[in-house]
């Protein structure tokens, strides 16, 4: 039983076995997938796996290679074009800085250049000489650090330098706005009065023979004031030959401040002039001399203001009280507003300054306004003001050189005592302040000069005088 047993439970596994067999013999017949085909799709997909993988390893070892490649070249372009801009800017960084350079050593002529400049063509050197000397000062300062690193440094000069430019404008407004912009009365262009030039001012006049300078002796040397040239230039014209009218040595004029000494030191020999002030007298008298006057016309002697100023009047012991000191303000003598009066006079031994002594008499001027102008190299001369056309001025002159030598429309001419300065009444004597002008030599005068003064005394002479402007001392030829 037991070997039954044994066999019975051994017999299974023959079976089993010879089933399996069978079953690896023919495995149609049974129902069981075949591993050997599981496995060897497994290992070919495996296979396709791999290759793929290996295909796509490669893909991108060469795509990697590629970019390598790529970023080599790029880099390689780059650090090319690096060097080439190194390169560039080494030229551009070395021209810079030798431009600096060069500026730099260049501010010490431009620096000398600003000072002469400065020196000889400006009033204000008191103020325009240090700053000039900050301004480079600093522009170099800039120029080094702008450069070569101090950055603090550099923005503290940009600082400075940007002040010198405000302070030089700011202080040229403030010059133009409380100076500059009132007009100087202007001086005549005397070249528009020259005997014998083309198109000149001078007036026409046909001079009887008798009347002329006889050519077996000298002419005349002819000298005067500013505003009677007009007169005795036009009868040079018509009296002497053009090679001696145009000649400076026989014809000119020097301003009544001159003239007399001129004619005390032999210089001239004829001047046509306001009669001589006291120091004028007292030189002819060292030296000497005794002055012998004709008259020949006549002129007022006349005050003028801006012509928005309100006043048309002043009265003779205002003008007294204004040069005197006494007086100054606008409204004191009809002005409805307060205003300083700034009173301008002329320089000593000028006509005018000399007819305004002459009027105030025993009544002391006070000192004249004072100016700073430009001598002839460059030198300051502080000297007597010329009259500027303040709101607030007054000044005087003659009225033939203040309405028909300059014809200023921007002043007006004030009434004295009521009574304005026309021709008419310079005429008849209602006008207080007329002033005689004089033909004055003060030599035994020649037969030549003799019939200058002659001339001017006559009715073509006086003809002359009207003509110009002036007022005759004498009645004048009538008019043909």
């Amino acid at each position: 039983m037991v070997y039954l047993r044994a066999e019975n439970k051994q017999k299974p596994k023959e079976t089993d076995m010879q089933d399996n067999t069978t079953d690896k013999t023919n495995p149609a017949d049974s129902d069981q997938p075949d591993i050997s085909e599981y496995i060897s799709g497994h290992d070919l997909k495996n296979k396709t796996d791999s290759e793929q993988t290996a295909h796509r390893s490669a893909e991108e070892e060469e795509a990697e290679r590629k970019r390598l490649a790529v970023e080599r070249a790029f880099r390689e372009d780059a650090a090319a074009g690096m060097q080439h801009i190194r390169k560039r800017t080494s030229v551009w960084s070395m021209l810079l800085s030798l431009l600096v350079i060069l500026l730099f050593l260049g501010l010490g002529p431009v620096w000398f250049v600003g000072n002469i400049s400065i020196m000889m063509g400006s009033l204000h050197r008191g103020f325009y000489l240090p700053l000039w000397h900050l301004f480079i000062l600093s522009l170099g300062v800039f120029l080094l650090t702008w450069r070569f690193g101090a950055r603090k440094l550099r923005n503290i000069s940009a600082c400075v330098l940007l002040a010198c430019v405000l302070a030089f404008f700011g202080f040229r407004a403030w010059n133009w706005w409380t100076v500059d912009r009132y007009p100087v009365m202007k001086e005549v262009d005397w070249r528009q009065y020259r005997p014998f030039a083309e198109g000149n001012k001078l007036v026409k006049v046909e001079i009887p023979p008798e009347y002329f300078p006889d050519a077996r002796n000298s002419y005349p040397r002819l000298d005067g004031a500013y505003a009677l040239y007009p007169i005795y230039a036009a009868m040079a014209q018509g009296m002497y030959p053009e090679f001696i009218a145009t000649n400076h040595q026989y014809l000119w004029t020097d301003g009544s401040d001159n003239v007399y000494s001129g004619l005390l030191n032999g210089g001239s020999d004829l001047v046509f002039a306001l009669a001589p002030s006291k120091k004028q007298q007292e030189d002819a008298e060292k030296a000497g001399l005794k002055y012998e006057l004709t008259p020949f016309c006549m002129d007022a002697f006349v005050f003028f203001v801006n012509a928005k100023n309100p006043v048309d009047n002043l009265t003779t012991d205002q003008i007294k009280g204004i040069y005197s000191g006494r007086i100054t303000d606008w409204k004191d003598v009809g002005a409805p507003s307060s205003t300083k009066i700034i009173p301008f006079q002329r320089n000593e031994g000028s006509g005018s300054q000399t007819t305004l002594q002459k009027l105030m008499g025993d009544t002391p001027i006070m000192p004249p306004l004072k100016e700073d102008r430009l001598g002839g190299m460059g030198d300051i001369i502080h000297d007597t003001a010329n009259y500027r056309n303040y709101n607030a001025a007054l000044g005087f002159s003659f009225r033939y050189y203040s309405t028909e030598l300059l014809k200023n429309d921007q002043i007006k001419l004030l009434s004295v005592d009521g009574v304005a300065p026309t021709v008419e009444n310079i005429r008849n004597g209602t006008y207080p302040l007329v002033a005689t002008a004089y033909m004055v030599s003060v030599r035994p005068r020649s037969e030549n000069v003799r019939k200058i003064v002659d001339f001017m005394l006559s009715p073509a002479g006086q003809k002359l005088v009207e003509e110009t402007g002036y007022v005759p001392v004498a009645p004048a030829a009538p008019a043909e």
